[in-house]
This record gives structure tokens, sequence and C-alpha cells, in this order.
């Protein structure tokens, strides 16, 4: 009989994954987060956010791993501070990424030192605060182009129309091909970073820096930019709510965030509480 393996790295996404459009952890889920935590399971959340907008869910779960921030270009710990990778993108290809964006008249947000740095003030941006009710600094930048090449961000968000957004994705990779990555996030967000980052890319850092072998970790998500964490870890799992991609890449399905899937993975995969 095949011995059933010891999972130690449990990597969730936040937005779709952890929480709903609510913004709100279920109970169910803290619970099972601090059960898992007790077990010496280590638990990180890999999201596209900011360190900043990420902290106030690591400090509701009081986890004391370093988190996965900005797609995978950040890696922090969320009690010390402490910067354990951070790669931000070459400035001249952040500046040709928004001068082909804003020629389209798309908006677009760039990230530098934890600040939301915009070229003008468009309701897009109200589109995009409504996920980020903690607020966070904003600074108006006529010439956003010209910014980039004095001070690089660590990654840029474009907000449009789902359409839009598919168009521009197609685009942006034909166009970057082999010197960003570009991703898709939402329906609505399409991001770009450093060549070779993703969640998946940060999360092997972290386990390794951890200490934990591969087939001992298990990723949790729902869209595209979760896919490299997913098809990286020993267990990927898709919420029930996933895009289809997702769902035919995951090993397996849990429930919808609606139904507090991590939850329920944790009961099934860490506690042992959940039958097939």
């Amino acid at each position: 009989m095949e011995e059933a393996v010891i999972y130690r790295l449990l990597a969730l996404d936040l937005d779709g994954t952890l929480i709903g459009r609510d913004l709100v952890i279920p109970e169910r889920v803290t619970r099972a987060i601090a059960a898992a935590q007790a077990r010496g399971v280590a638990v990180t959340l890999a999201t596209g956010r900011m360190f900043g907008a990420t902290l106030p869910f690591a400090e509701r779960l009081h986890l004391h791993d370093p988190l996965i921030c900005y797609q995978g270009a950040l890696i922090r710990h969320p009690i010390t501070g402490e910067i354990y990778a951070h790669v931000g993108m070459p400035g001249a290809l952040a500046s040709e990424a928004i001068t082909l964006l804003r020629a389209a008249d798309i908006f677009v947000i760039a990230y530098i030192d934890e600040r939301l740095c915009i070229s003008a003030r468009r309701p897009e941006l109200d589109t995009y605060m409504r996920w980020h009710p903690e607020g966070a600094e904003v600074v108006v930048v006529p010439d956003l182009a010209a910014l980039m090449l004095q001070t690089p961000p660590t990654k840029l968000l474009f907000v449009a129309d789902p359409a839009i957004v598919e168009r521009e994705m197609a685009r942006l990779a034909a166009h970057f091909a082999g010197r960003l990555s570009v991703v898709r996030s939402h329906a609505i967000f399409g991001e770009l970073t450093a060549l070779g980052i993703s969640k998946g890319s940060a999360l092997a850092t972290l386990a390794a820096q951890l200490g934990v072998p591969r087939e001992q970790v298990i990723a949790i998500g729902d869209q595209e930019n979760d896919l490299p964490m997913i098809t990286w870890a020993g267990l990927g799992l898709a919420m029930g709510n996933a895009i289809p991609e997702v769902l035919q890449a995951a090993d397996a399905i849990v429930p919808p965030v609606e139904e507090a899937g991590v939850a329920w993975a944790i009961e099934r995969y860490l506690l042992g509480e959940q039958k097939v």
C-alpha cells in the first residue's frame, strides 16, 4: 500500500480562492488554517496584490511564513518585513508597455514602492479600488512612461472590459515574447512583470528556502495567474469557481469560494477530516 503524502507547505491564492467579492475570510477557513499551522504546516498567500494589501489578510490568519506578492515578484515576511526576493521590471520595457497601452487609451497602474502610480485619475481606478478597502497611496504622474526609466516598477496592471483585456493580453504577449511575463489575473485585469516571474517560480523559491520538497506542497487557486503554482505543486487544487483552464490543469477540484472550498481542502488533505 502506497504511503500517504505528508504535506508541509500550503499556498493559497487570495481573490476568488480564500475570499469572495465581500473580501471576508470565512470563519471555517480561519479555523482550518489555524489547525493546519498547529500541525506544523507552513501557510503562505500567493497573490497579485501588493504586500501592504496582502498583510491585513495575513494578520487576520496569524500567518508567520513569508508571503508571495505581485504575482511572485516579491517574497516578504509578514512579521519582520524581511524581503527574501524581489524582482522588478526593466524600466525600459515597463516604459514601452505603458506607451503601448496608453496609445490604446487603456488605464495602467505602475506599482512602485507600495504606491499606485497613474498618469491620470479615471473611473477604472475606482473599479480597481473596490478590491482594496484598506486603501493605497495613489500618485499621479502625467508622464508615467518617463517615470519608469527613472524608477522601474515591480509590476504593471491594466484595467479594461473583458474583451479588451483578452485582446491586449494576446497583443502584449506577442509583443513582449521573451522579454516580459504577461498574465491575466481577473476578467478585467491584465498584468505584466519581469520575465520568468510567476506564482509558480516564487513558490518554488519559497519551498526551497523552507526546505520543503515539491511533492509536499499544496497550491490552490482559480485564475490564469494561479496555473504556474498549481501545476508546479505536488498537489494542485482548483476552486469550484475556477476558470476552465485551471479546472482542467488541477489534480483535483474543491468546492467554490462561496462554500469555503479552502477549508474543505485543508480538512481533506491536511487534517484528514473529509472523505473522498
